[in-house]
C-alpha cells in the first residue's frame, strides 16, 4: 500500500457562509466542494493547494448504507452533484478503517459506521456526502512543501 497522501487541488470557487468557508475547485480526479481547514492561509482563486480529506463529519464516519461497492471496473473519480459530493475510489487496504484511493495523489482515510465487513482490498466503493461533511484540510506541512515549489 503507497502512503497516505495529500491531493492537489485548485480553487475555483470560494464561498463564505458565516464563519465557515466553502471551496469547490479541481482534483486530478474531479470537482469537490467542501468546507476549508487551514491554520495558515485562506483560499485564494486559482491557487493550488496540496490538502488532505476529512470525510464524514459529525460521526466522524460514513454510515454503511451510504456505501455502495461499485460493479465492474469502476474508474475512481470526485464529482458534485445534488448539493454532495460523489465520491468513487478504489479500497486498497482494510484494517480498522478503509484506505481508499481517489487518484495518485489521493489516498484517504475511510471509517464506516454499521460496517459488515463485506468491503475488502481491490473493490471500488461509491458514496454521497453532504459538502458539510467534507473537509479540505490544508496543513503548515503541506503549506511549506507547497512554497518550496
Amino acid at each position: 500500500m503507497k502512503g497516505r497522501n495529500t491531493m492537489l487541488f485548485t480553487v475555483q470557487k470560494t464561498d463564505n457562509t458565516g464563519d465557515v468557508v466553502f471551496v469547490t475547485g479541481e482534483t486530478r480526479c474531479g470537482v469537490i466542494k467542501g468546507i476549508w481547514k487551514s491554520e495558515t492561509m485562506r483560499p485564494v482563486i486559482g491557487k493550488s493547494y496540496n490538502i488532505e480529506l476529512t470525510l464524514g463529519l459529525g460521526t466522524g464516519a460514513v454510515d454503511r448504507r451510504d456505501v455502495k461497492t461499485a460493479s465492474g471496473q469502476a474508474k475512481t473519480s470526485i464529482s458534485v452533484s445534488d448539493g454532495k459530493v460523489l465520491f468513487t475510489g478504489l479500497c486498497e487496504s482494510v484494517e480498522d478503517i478503509y484506505f481508499i484511493r481517489f487518484a495518485d495523489d489521493g489516498l484517504e482515510m475511510l471509517d464506516i459506521e454499521n460496517d459488515d465487513h463485506t468491503i475488502k482490498a481491490g473493490d471500488h466503493i461509491t458514496f454521497y456526502l453532504p459538502f458539510e461533511e467534507t473537509v479540505l484540510n490544508h496543513s503548515f506541512q503541506t503549506g511549506l512543501l507547497q512554497e518550496m515549489f
